[in-house]
């Protein structure tokens, strides 16, 4: 197995600081160059981010440059320009292209600005599909930000975006990877909604990267730029893939960057793998 056959896929709450008071070194103008320069040196082929305000968004792309496409649309749609969050896709240009890209909205109305009725705002997802050129092959990506007060708009949150998986597979059926800051521990309804979900119509099967940690290993995702890391305690980030992945490897990349931390969340990374690719078939003339 070569390093050309792997994936490797962060999701990464950026930390909006939009009428939130912090201290200096937090703030965006401060951690923005920290937050490009992790996206460039992970060699990750797909990010997706959390909390992306407009102006950060433009930071990023400027950052990153032409080498990455930043791609999704705001929870308000435009109508609110300072606070229109996105849970936006970023691919780097040299390995991948885009062929759909979608934002619907966690509510009983997703096609439409709404918001779930217990949410506080309005909650999103972000799909695209990936064409992955060295593998030719292409996956599903979803990407989204659950509510961080109600639990119930959190479970509906993670059933609607079932039901978008579900009818995108059965129009064409993709490699699938779910990742967000969903706001909730392990133990949670809509984490293990997500375990032991497998749905009969499409066959979809969701595992979550914490599979390769030791229970040990776990820790803390949240660090509110304390750089604490307390083991066996619980991550509220994730990254659920079908199975036609194979999970070679998952960390949370808890590693200052200059002594400065991009975000208060630690980024989670997986080191994929496509299962039957064309090195795995076996040869016949």
């Amino acid at each position: 197995m070569s390093d050309r056959d792997l994936i490797r896929v962060i999701s990464f709450n950026l930390k909006r600081d939009f009428g939130i008071p912090l201290n200096h070194t937090h703030k965006w103008g401060e951690r923005r160059a920290l937050a490009a320069q992790f996206i460039r040196e992970s060699g990750a082929t797909i990010i997706g981010v959390q909390e992306l305000l407009p102006n950060m968004r433009e930071d990023v792309g400027r950052l990153l440059d032409v080498d990455y496409s930043i791609l999704g649309f705001g929870r308000f749609r435009g109508l609110k320009p300072k606070d229109d969050e996105h849970s936006d896709i970023i691919i780097k240009n040299q390995e991948a292209k885009v062929s759909l890209i979608k934002t619907f909205w966690l509510s009983k109305s997703p096609e439409k600005l709404s918001r779930a009725y217990y949410a506080v705002f309005p909650r999103i997802c972000t799909v695209a599909e990936v064409y992955i050129k060295r593998l030719d092959r292409s996956i599903r990506v979803f990407n989204t930000h659950l509510d961080h007060i109600c639990g119930i708009a959190r479970l509906l949150g993670v059933q609607v975006i079932l039901d978008y998986m579900e009818k995108y597979q059965q129009q064409c059926p993709l490699p699938t990877i779910l990742m967000g800051d969903f706001n909730c521990k392990p133990s949670s309804k809509p984490v293990q909604f997500l375990r032991n979900y497998a749905a009969d119509r499409s066959g979809l099967h969701l595992t979550d990267v914490y599979t390769r940690f030791d229970p040990s290993c776990l820790s803390n995702t949240l660090h509110n730029f304390s750089g604490k890391i307390r083991k066996g305690a619980c991550p509220i980030d994730y990254i659920f893939v079908s199975d036609e992945f194979e999970i070679i490897d998952s960390q949370i990349v808890t590693d200052p960057i200059n002594g400065l931390y991009p975000s208060d969340h630690y980024p989670l990374l997986a080191t994929l793998r496509l299962k039957d690719t064309p090195s795995d078939l076996e040869y016949t003339e």
